[in-house]
């Protein structure tokens, strides 16, 4: 069976940068490979219905984070994240699932700034680009995550 190019592309580009997202949050190689191809594998099953969509990389990640996080349920080993606000899972996990629907370079400047604990300067050079586009990052995905646990708070 012959894979679509476009799958290709998105594999190619996007499986490090899932990994590296994966990784920070459950720091086990293991699981997050194993997150990171099933959700690869996942996205080219429903790649008919996915397709080379804008937003299909978050996909991915949201996937793979999901992944990952039941995998270390599983195993017993989920907390919540080092550097989260709440001691309560279930805000830890809803803020996990905010983290996971920011765009793609947003999720990258949270994981690697608020996650790894690294600073604004060496962000900016994991990531290509100046400090200033890491704070722009920094502040509007703080600002849709604020959203979206109010929004939580309100529905839920």
């Amino acid at each position: 069976m012959r894979v679509d190019p476009r799958f290709e592309r998105l594999f190619l580009e996007e499986y490090e940068r899932v990994y590296r997202t994966v990784f920070v949050l459950c720091r086990d190689r293991a699981i997050a490979e194993d997150a990171v191809q099933e959700a690869f594998a996942r996205c080219l099953e429903r790649w008919n219905r996915l397709g080379d969509r804008p937003w299909i990389g978050g996909w991915v990640t949201s996937t793979a984070l999901n992944l990952a996080r039941r995998s270390l349920r599983r195993r017993g080993r989920f907390e919540a994240a080092p550097s989260s606000p709440g001691k309560d899972v279930e805000a830890s996990i809803d803020l996990w699932a905010g983290i996971g629907s920011l765009p793609r370079r947003q999720q990258e400047a949270v994981l690697l700034h608020y996650a790894a604990d690294l600073p604004i300067a060496e962000v900016a050079a994991l990531m290509n680009c100046q400090e200033g586009t890491v704070k722009a990052h920094l502040a509007r995905a703080r600002e849709s995550l604020r959203q979206h646990m109010e929004g939580d708070r309100v529905d839920g």
